[in-house]
């Protein structure tokens, strides 16, 4: 089955966010044949650093997640290095021109042996109770749950776990699972993509 078969219509003017869904479909969304972490085939790829390292893609996505966060308690924003780096960078400078003072960090894949020795980098205030955790594409939620667990450990909770791209691959299972409020901002079915295997 070809990528072109593969796909259906779009269903994008009905997305939450659709000119992030199209930017996304357009810069992000890779065709041909890929090998999946999970060992399982595809015939696209999410690669979400073409939008988060992209002035465009990284304003609408900005943009998107400070619509999500309107009306929602939140004293900091961050997520796994660095899949969120760029993310929670931004959301920090537009929420600060926007009069609202958010503080960014992420959490390391691994934590160095020498400095700080933190786990936690960036700002994360003491007395901050209530955090967003960011990614920019959620597949198993693995990553995610990792910097969830990195946060709970140090006696805060996760007010709401926010993902530019959901690949519907058990991730928002995942996160349901360990007690997590979760929203993607677009997901594959928005762009008119499934997760069936190709046919050989």
């Amino acid at each position: 089955m070809t990528a072109e078969t593969h796909r259906t219509v779009k269903p994008i003017e009905q997305a939450r966010h659709p000119e992030l869904a199209r930017f996304l479909d357009d810069h992000a969304i890779l065709r041909g044949s890929f090998t999946l972490v999970s060992g399982r085939k595809s015939t696209y790829y999410c690669d979400g650093k073409q939008a988060s390292f992209s002035g465009e893609g990284l304003t609408l996505i900005t943009e998107a997640i400070l619509q999500e966060l309107d009306g929602v308690e939140t004293e900091a924003i961050g997520g796994m290095d660095m899949g969120a780096t760029p993310i929670v960078a931004a959301v920090a400078l537009r929420a600060q021109l926007a009069g609202r003072t958010l503080p960014a960090f992420v959490v390391r894949k691994d934590v160095k042996a020498h400095g700080t020795q933190k786990a936690i980098e960036g700002i994360c205030p003491e007395d901050a109770r209530q955090l967003v955790i960011v990614d920019d594409v959620i597949t198993s939620g693995g990553s995610t749950i990792r910097a969830i667990e990195a946060v709970r450990r140090t006696g805060r909770e996760v007010a709401l776990v926010l993902s530019v791209l959901d690949r519907e691959s058990g991730g928002r299972e995942a996160l349901e699972a360990i007690d997590v409020r979760y929203r993607p901002l677009v997901t594959i079915r928005d762009l008119g993509l499934t997760n069936d295997e190709p046919k050989t």
